[in-house]
């Protein structure tokens, strides 16, 4: 009887363990399924945004060329502005383009001598967007290269 009862415990036991680790595995699974649909949610809004920007370059673009004076331009104007505050919201930041040249979120359209100091940006070509932490698209810009 001793014996019985000593080999139904280790049966049990054995049981326990295994109900243990399969919850375990359950628990690991559900938590890499759910950073996998994170990530892939977050690839589909890096998407997106890499979708939109050009909509807010031609917004520039055209604003270039116009009185922003003229109510009808400045209503429009309001509806950039409000597509920018959406985007940012979201994670899309602009990426500044003053000071120094940065490969990594510059792209580099002419160098050019100018009194500014070497590898110093002259201007702004085209706005480059950042999604949280990923460049999306870089900034298009001018660099001086000194005297």
């Amino acid at each position: 009887m001793n014996k019985k009862k000593e080999d139904l415990n280790k049966k049990i036991k054995e049981l326990e363990d295994a109900l243990k680790r399969s919850l375990a595995d359950f628990d690991n699974y559900r938590k890499r399924t759910d950073a996998q649909k994170l990530a892939m949610m977050e690839m589909a809004k890096a998407d997106f945004m890499t979708k939109v920007t050009p909509v807010l370059d031609n917004f520039q673009r055209a604003f270039a060329h116009l009185d922003i004076n003229d109510p009808k331009i400045a209503g429009v104007k309001q509806i950039e502005k409000q597509l920018e505050d959406i985007l940012a919201s979201e994670g899309l930041t602009k990426i500044p383009t003053s000071g120094e040249f940065n490969p990594n979120l510059h792209e580099a359209i002419s160098y050019e001598a100018s009194d500014t100091p070497i590898d110093q940006i002259i201007a702004e070509v085209e706005s480059g967007w950042q999604f949280r932490d990923k460049v999306i698209k870089p900034a298009k810009v001018r660099v001086s290269k000194g005297k």
